[in-house]
């Protein structure tokens, strides 16, 4: 027999109080959950979508001011695309995970309908780093498609994944200690070697800091790439001979300092990366040469 929720206080039509079988307070989402109810009344089983434990004031707080706006369908996608993540990698994701991704998924497509869609910067290293989790989110877009009618770009699977990352506790950002040294240490061999100070306040700055973020994450968890496309490296390097000696030198002192020999595609983005930091510092020089004139 299932568990019979007795509502401790109304929120709205969609949102309802209640408590579990310890009594410990629980907020219940479910389309015209409330309506027509009043306090002491039970919830209806069939129309239950998801419910939340608020562990604490905060994240009551932080619960409420996001189910209170958020519509039912996007709670159930949420839920759906969930259930997809936990069938196909066999694990269990923090609940609150519904709620953050219901709420991207509601403004991802507000904003294609009204014609704007938010791009990723880190979608290619996304894809790579974590190849099947990307395939779910794009089964994930279907499901969103289906239910709204809108079909999103992969950038949108890609933030789908960093969901599912925050949630899941693989979050690059676990071990802060470590990240934070592997990027001093590598900031900090990059400059000695092409002898220039990198532009801190660059896009591209920002976006190799993530792609180290990622890297660091993959050597402390023991996840290096496989090499799958190792010309590329080759390739760049031919094009941009300059980017070698800086690339070889990175990989040294990742093997010195962190005991780890990375692949030829790894060192295929770190070159990616520097090459693009490299032009935008040479573009910023040239525009303010040019202003002097």
């Amino acid at each position: 027999m299932k568990k019979q929720y007795q509502i401790s206080r109304l929120i709205n039509n969609n949102v309802v109080f209640s408590a579990d079988e310890k009594g410990n307070e629980i907020i219940i989402f479910g389309k015209a959950i409330g309506f027509g109810r009043k306090r002491g009344d039970f919830v209806e089983n069939s129309r239950i979508i998801k419910i939340f434990e608020a562990c604490d004031v905060n994240q009551k707080r932080y619960l409420m001011n996001l189910v209170e706006d958020i519509q039912p369908i996007y709670i159930h996608i949420a839920a759906e695309i969930i259930s997809l993540f936990e069938s196909k990698l066999d694990t269990k994701i923090n609940g609150m995970m519904t709620v953050s991704l219901s709420d991207h998924i509601s403004n991802a497509v507000a904003g294609k309908r009204e014609g704007f869609e938010l791009p990723l910067d880190i979608l290619p290293e996304i894809k790579n780093i974590y190849a099947k989790e990307f395939l779910i989110a794009k089964e994930g877009l279907e499901i969103i498609k289906k239910e709204t009618g809108e079909m999103l770009s992969e950038d949108e699977a890609g933030y789908i994944v960093l969901h599912y990352i925050n949630s899941s506790g693989k979050n690059y950002r676990s071990d802060a200690k470590f990240r934070l040294l592997f990027q001093e240490k590598m900031i900090g061999g990059i400059e000695e070697s092409l002898r220039l100070t990198l532009d801190r306040s660059s896009f591209y700055y920002m976006r190799f800091l993530t792609h180290l973020s990622f890297l660091a994450a993959r050597i402390h968890d023991n996840e290096m790439l496989c090499e799958e496309n190792s010309s590329l490296y080759h390739l760049f390097i031919s094009e941009y001979p300059e980017l070698k000696d800086c690339v070889e030198k990175s990989a040294e002192t990742i093997r010195r300092e962190f005991s780890v020999q990375i692949s030829e595609d790894e060192k295929a983005y770190l070159a990616i990366h520097i090459n693009n930091m490299m032009k935008s510092i040479k573009r910023k020089g040239v525009q303010q040469d040019e202003s002097e004139i």
